[in-house]
């Protein structure tokens, strides 16, 4: 009887540890939408850009051992409360076990707005990617200090937000990595709205190989 409900906590603590160190290798990516979607909803089409295929892009962020997390906003929230909400959700990631270079935060147009505040706040080293956020506004009027490891990808004929980050990588942070990339695809700010190769496979490279 002993041997067996030794038999028996051995196997339990066998798959507590199995379960434990599947949490800690499976990745989760949060997806920030842009503001159009706050406006129209998940089937936002835009008179400029076309629409917005924002389950298409979840389904190419997404494989069967990841969890994406894509949350619609309205057009009430916060920018500061946002961040601070899901910075909340990424320090209760990172207490259960999750390794910070395990989770990355995806953030399109507005959306990146968000994520730079999230980036900001957030003292974990987790992974960002920003998809044209930036232009002179927010230059002249953030004050971000980006943590963790940050991935910044922009379209040159973007005429909302395709300025570089150059500002933002000069100025004082706490990152252990920020790097940029400058796309040529001639969509203007509409290289956001679909899954292209040229923005998801650097996204999908950060997310994949980064390390503390």
């Amino acid at each position: 009887m002993i041997l067996k409900r030794l038999f028996i906590l051995t196997l339990l603590t066998s798959f507590s540890f199995l379960k434990s160190s599947a949490q800690n290798q499976k990745k989760y990516i949060y997806y920030l939408h842009g503001r159009i979607i706050e406006i129209q909803g998940k089937n936002a089409v835009s008179d400029v850009y076309g629409k917005y295929e924002f389950d298409s892009i979840i389904k190419a962020l997404s494989n069967k051992n990841d969890s994406v997390i894509a949350m619609i906003r309205n057009t009430n929230v916060d920018h500061l409360q946002y961040a601070k909400k899901v910075s909340k959700q990424i320090d209760s990631l990172v207490e259960k076990g999750v390794k910070s270079t395990n989770i990355t935060v995806i953030g399109a147009s507005k959306g990146a707005i968000f994520a730079s505040y999230i980036a900001s706040i957030n003292k974990n080293h987790i992974n960002y990617v920003l998809l044209a956020g930036n232009n002179d506004y927010q230059e002249n009027n953030r004050n971000w200090k980006f943590h963790g490891q940050v991935l910044c990808i922009y379209e040159v004929s973007d005429t909302i937000a395709g300025k570089n980050y150059n500002y933002w990588k000069n100025k004082e942070n706490f990152t252990t990595k920020f790097e940029q990339i400058a796309l040529k695809t001639n969509l203007g700010h509409g290289f956001l709205y679909k899954p292209i190769d040229a923005w998801l496979k650097p996204t999908k490279k950060w997310i994949e190989y980064q390390k503390m």
